[in-house]
């Protein structure tokens, strides 16, 4: 058994009056304050029968957003989050498949799905004292929701034990220069995506636990990211690509940025976007590969790469990295294919996707050189990745073919020169006349913006 939250509250208590978290409006929170806050919202969630138990969370990025994440910590439970662009309709769908005990939100989100409210300007506040809670290394921290079909929830189970491997290997990465200069006490890191995705385990929560500051914008814009950097001297942050591209188009020719670190991953790039954010940032970016279900991040694609890529090495472009030494990797043989399926071993490896030998197959065909770097060579499952998120097919076909007078529906990811994999579906339905915008506008209520299809064609019959 392990106490929960532990080496969280020791940083907190260690930070003391110093500020660790900021806002371009002015809120501020103190490693003394911000404990506070997480005990009292951990005291009020006590106080409804939550300890222990799951608990949904439907927030934008804010100081609020980080209390609520830690005191579920605190209290033992499981955090099931769900995007904050989320449609009401899903995210009552998800707190239901997952048997979430209570919904935490934020004003923004109040009212819109039964819900404790949790914000600036109303916080939770519990007034008993609560005491340790000793979980299992095995119980999950944290279900990453994947998809609800037939009411069953799809979802990444990362365990204590998986989540505190996360953030201690991310730390050492910081610390040994895979993510370039080693950390020092003046990092300042910009939480621009929002928290529930990669940053938290890469950048956002590792920062909290080494007693650094950080910056937390409630969404990402490049202005504010570039306002963010200059006032407070930020060093370091995680994007996808299209954030990247964005910053780089938005910077004015005679601005530079005090950022050493930007770690980015989740999606493509194409070499023309990378080499031109290489020669207009410098040698800054980072790429990571990971997957949930074997560890963020699994290789490393360093700022020196980048640097041989903006001089012409196109082959170096293609590659996701080098394996980090913290995870055991293997090719395994793959009958058929002339690539082999990449699969990982060790502490941020969730049990539930491993073999009995600990070896988890992530589904990705790779190759690799003979200077160590991997290729990404293409999916073993229908899985379709657009921008930073991952889509399953079977999740869009069943909520399709829950509208009125749609006979069969078939998904697939189909290339795209902007998304890398545009979602596109196939549709038969009763009504000819029925058009794709209407049918977005449908599915709207039901899914997630980035899971509705790109491109819907209406067709008689479904392809192979």
């Amino acid at each position: 058994m392990i106490v929960a939250g532990k080496a969280t509250k020791k940083s907190l208590i260690d930070a003391g009056d110093r500020t660790l978290l900021q806002t371009l409006d002015g809120k501020t929170r103190t490693g003394l304050e911000l404990l506070d806050r997480i005990e009292k919202v951990a005291s009020a969630l006590v106080a409804v029968g939550a300890a222990e138990q799951r608990v949904g969370l439907w927030m934008w990025n804010s100081p609020s957003t980080f209390e609520a994440h830690l005191a579920v910590e605190r209290i033992g439970g499981t955090r099931v989050s769900v995007d904050p662009s989320a449609p009401p309709e899903e995210v009552r769908i998800v707190m239901a498949a997952a048997k979430a005990h209570v919904l935490i939100t934020d004003l923004a989100h109040a009212g819109l799905v039964e819900s404790m409210v949790h914000d600036e300007e109303e916080p939770l506040s519990g007034s008993s004292i609560v005491d340790e809670f000793r979980v299992d290394p095995d119980k999950p921290h944290l279900l990453y929701p994947r998809m609800v079909v037939d009411g069953q929830l799809l979802a990444v189970p990362i365990s204590y034990s998986n989540w505190y491997a996360q953030i201690d290997i991310n730390l050492g990465l910081y610390r040994k220069g895979w993510y370039g200069p080693p950390l020092t006490k003046d990092d300042v890191a910009i939480t621009a995506q929002q928290l529930m995705h990669a940053t938290g385990m890469v950048t956002s929560f590792p920062f909290l636990v080494a007693g650094l500051s950080q910056v937390i914008l409630p969404k990402f814009t490049a202005t504010d990211f570039i306002e963010a950097a200059q006032r407070f001297n930020g060093s370091t942050s995680f994007f996808v690509p299209g954030m990247i591209t964005r910053l780089v188009e938005a910077l004015e020719d005679d601005v530079t940025l005090p950022v050493r670190r930007i770690l980015y991953g989740g999606a493509p790039f194409t070499l023309e976007e990378m080499v031109t954010s290489i020669k207009r940032l410098g040698p800054v970016l980072i790429q990571l590969y990971g997957r949930l279900e074997g560890g963020w991040p699994i290789t490393v694609l360093g700022a020196d790469d980048h640097t041989a890529i903006a001089e012409g090495d196109v082959e170096l472009a293609r590659s996701c990295g080098k394996p980090i030494p913290e995870i055991e990797t293997d090719i395994r043989e793959v009958t058929g294919s002339p690539n082999g399926e990449f699969r990982v071993r060790g502490r941020s490896v969730v049990r539930e996707y491993a073999d009995p030998d600990g070896w988890c197959g992530l589904g990705d065909l790779v190759t690799t050189n003979d200077d160590g770097y991997l290729f990404l060579q293409g999916r073993l499952d229908g899985m379709i990745n657009t921008g930073s998120y991952h889509v399953y097919p079977a999740e869009i076909e069943a909520a399709i073919t829950s509208l009125p007078g749609i006979t069969e529906a078939k998904v697939r990811g189909e290339d795209d020169p902007k998304w890398g994999q545009a979602v596109t579906a196939y549709v038969i339905a009763d009504d000819l006349n029925r058009t794709s915008n209407e049918l977005k506008t449908e599915l709207r209520s039901k899914l997630a913006s980035y899971k509705i299809p790109k491109k819907i064609k209406f067709v008689s019959s479904l392809p192979t």
